[in-house]
């Protein structure tokens, strides 16, 4: 079953997908190339502040570092360097001098933050989890003002466990549970905490044994709630062998999923994790060699997960990704991509690999690939390259799909998008292992809001992946709650998107062509006066559009405000949205490019292939048709009515949708908010009527029957 992607605007013109095309290639030329930024740490942790990223790791003495963009960071000190021996009871607890402050853990309690850090002698079960507390957490000065509380729990070599490796968790019902341990039969335990002191809490004295491997190689486990369930992460095996030892790493990170948080956890395969389950997350791939040692943890409109890893090619000590956690819609996850750089962007070598032979699916190192490797040998049937993604706005998406094909003929990958899959074609591109700006397809899609699934599979011939970005299709909205990251704005519990003065947030990879006006019109709520901009490519970028904010506004309905209108945008642009000089935090709804007048015209075409039978919601107010294109190609061509087969006109009250190829179709009219207003079934009728509509605009979809 193919669909066709066909863009109209009443009265303003035809979007020419030629030149939209050219312009996604060329608005990227500058900055695809991503790179590991390679920050060392081992048994990372991370907090997310208002103003960045706060990182803490293993034998550095409490040692801080914060970025406000996961690419660069600044060292910022050790915390309780300024308290004398303040370490005296972990050397009393471990019967002698420490092998260092291990894996220590950043959290939040209540009104205070916590350090939960750990000392042990390397190879015993002499060990102790200890607390310090702070206050007022400064992002510009975080290692001040630390006070060390002592001893949380420890051990000795009588117990089965041992008491290192902490990470803290808060329940939906805002109890606090720490989990903690390292090998051993005892495996990973779990205690109540109590939010005050951060002590162990005195109503539930339990000490829960909630994951074991009768002794093999488990530690380093974390906790997070998603969706009303916990998840509990853990790794496996032989950590921290690097550098001349790197090939005898075997880390690897394992996971399981509780309905309470004090278990029973079971993989996914519904074996529970006191009994060995565990589902394997990531373990060895190219030059990422023993990846775990991490934690989950809360960003602003996601979950991710930072870690250690050793790289294989590079020095072959150790380093920190970050990545995303993304949910199915059954609510387990799955590992995204590391950060390196950009949001709506996946490399194929971070996906999840299925094998059909052996030899099938290689890495391969290039400098002429993004990130210096890309995947070849995508070959034989059965083969799959899985790249979960987190998408923070639903609609109408371009992947620009990079890869080679040297080959003589051209081939065809198999891509489904959440199960609805596309064939496309992939010309010559007459070399291998080379991805210059003209070796992309454009494939249209439409994508969910939060987890969605992309699942590559050779087809007919042979073509290397190097890396797909999505590029969002903005025809005259865009909701600020799909928000890409940003400093001091937040999402507040009604998912409204708040921001603060000298606050932004990022919106990436914007398709301006179809935006056909040039006036800007933001809906406000909480309003206490100040500006908001929209910016080209960074937070201190030229301003398109300006817009006052009112000294007052209301607090449960919106305000639409008018700005400043923009110069005519074309390319791909990342959107920065900054705030200056409000006094409090101003709530934002959906940024409108849209006229007050809705003229009229006619539609065009986009060719594309795929299995999608239903009326995908848009939040477009643009008309999209879908139809069967005959060459089977999902690459954006320019449109022909006479050859795709369908044309849309107003017609007073109404609209007429012609069709000069006649077949059995179901027609769906959308509104503005994706809802279904009416529907029809057209079987070998040249022309059908859709009446009583209001002056709007209107989405419409087409789709074989």
């Amino acid at each position: 079953m193919g669909f066709g992607l066909g863009i109209y605007k009443c009265g303003l013109g035809v979007l020419s997908a030629f030149a939209l095309s050219l312009m996604a290639q060329s608005a990227l030329a500058a900055d695809w190339y991503a790179k590991d930024v390679r920050q060392q740490g081992h048994d990372p942790t991370m907090f997310r502040d208002e103003n960045g990223y706060i990182l803490m790791s293993t034998n550095n003495n409490l040692a801080m570092w914060t970025s406000e963009n996961m690419t660069s960071w600044a060292a910022k000190g050790r915390a309780l360097s300024n308290v004398a021996n303040w370490d005296t009871w972990l050397h009393q607890a471990v019967g002698g001098k420490h092998d260092g402050i291990w894996a220590p853990d950043l959290f939040r309690m209540d009104d205070k933050y916590g350090i939960f850090y750990c000392g042990s002698v390397f190879g015993k079960r002499t060990s102790a989890i200890g607390l310090a507390t702070n206050s007022n957490l400064n992002f510009a000065n975080p290692s001040a003002g630390w006070a060390d509380q002592g001893e949380i729990v420890r051990t000795t070599n009588s117990n089965n466990y041992n008491a290192i490796d902490a990470d803290v968790v808060q329940t939906a019902n805002g109890e606090y549970w720490m989990t903690y341990g390292s090998w051993n039969t005892g495996g990973i335990r779990l205690i109540k905490l109590d939010p005050k002191t951060g002590k162990q809490a005195s109503d539930d004295r339990t000490n829960y044994m909630i994951a074991t491997r009768g002794g093999s190689g488990i530690e380093g486990p974390s906790l997070i709630e998603h969706g009303g369930q916990y998840f509990l992460f853990t790794a496996w095996d032989v950590c921290c062998k690097q550098g001349d030892e790197i090939e005898q790493t075997t880390y690897k990170t394992a996971m399981g999923r509780a309905d309470k948080v004090n278990g029973t956890y079971k993989d996914r395969s519904g074996k529970e994790l006191n009994s060995g389950g565990g589902t394997i997350m990531m373990q060895r791939y190219s030059r990422y060699i023993g990846p775990g040692g991490g934690e989950p943890f809360k960003d602003l409109n996601r979950i991710r997960f930072v870690h250690h890893y050793y790289d294989l090619t590079g020095d072959k000590y150790n380093h920190i990704h970050i990545r995303d956690l993304v949910f199915t819609d059954d609510n387990w996850p799955e590992m995204g991509q590391p950060f390196l750089g950009r949001y709506l962007s996946a490399e194929a070598e971070h996906g999840a690999m299925t094998r059909a032979v052996s030899g099938d699916i290689t890495f391969n190192y290039t400098n002429d690939a993004s990130n210096g490797e890309y995947v070849g040998y995508i070959n034989t049937k059965g083969s799959k390259i899985r790249l979960p993604m987190n998408i923070m706005q639903a609609g109408d998406y371009i992947m620009r799909y990079r890869y080679a094909n040297g080959g003589d003929a051209d081939a065809t990958h198999k891509v489904t998008v959440n199960g609805k899959s596309q064939t496309v074609k992939l010309p010559k591109t007459g070399a291998w292992g080379k991805f210059p700006e003209s070796s992309v397809a454009m494939i249209p899609t439409s994508l969910k809001r939060g987890g969605n699934f992309i699942e590559v599979e050779p087809d007919q011939n042979f073509a290397e992946l190097d890396r797909i970005d999505f590029l969002r299709v903005i025809r005259d909205t865009i909701p600020a709650n799909g928000f890409d990251n940003g400093i001091k704005v937040r999402l507040t519990d009604k998912d409204q998107f708040a921001i603060k003065d000298g606050g932004y947030a990022i919106f990436e990879n914007v398709v301006t062509d179809s935006i056909k006006s040039t006036e800007v019109k933001v809906q406000l709520q909480q309003c206490s006066g100040g500006t908001l901009s929209i910016r080209d490519g960074s937070k201190s970028g030229t301003e398109l559009s300006k817009c006052a904010i009112p000294a007052s506004c209301g607090t449960s309905a919106w305000t639409e405000v008018s700005c400043s209108a923009t110069a005519k945008l074309s390319g791909v642009k990342d959107f920065y949205l900054t705030a200056s000089g409000n006094s409090g935090e101003v709530l934002v709804g959906n940024i409108k490019f849209v006229s007050t007048a809705q003229p009229e015209s006619s539609s065009s075409a986009v060719s594309s292939s795929s299995s999608d039978n239903s009326p995908a919601s848009s939040s477009s107010e643009d008309v999209i048709i879908s139809s069967s294109s005959e060459d089977g190609t999902t690459a954006i061509i320019p449109a022909n009515s006479a050859k795709y087969g369908y044309s849309v006109m107003r017609n007073g009250n109404g609209y007429t949708v012609r069709f000069s190829k006649v077949g059995n179709y179901n027609l769906y009219v959308l509104n503005s908010m994706g809802q279904i207003v009416t529907r029809k079934t057209v079987g070998m009728q040249s022309e059908v009527q859709i009446e009583n509509l209001p002056k709007a605009n209107y989405v419409f979809r087409i789709v074989n029957r």
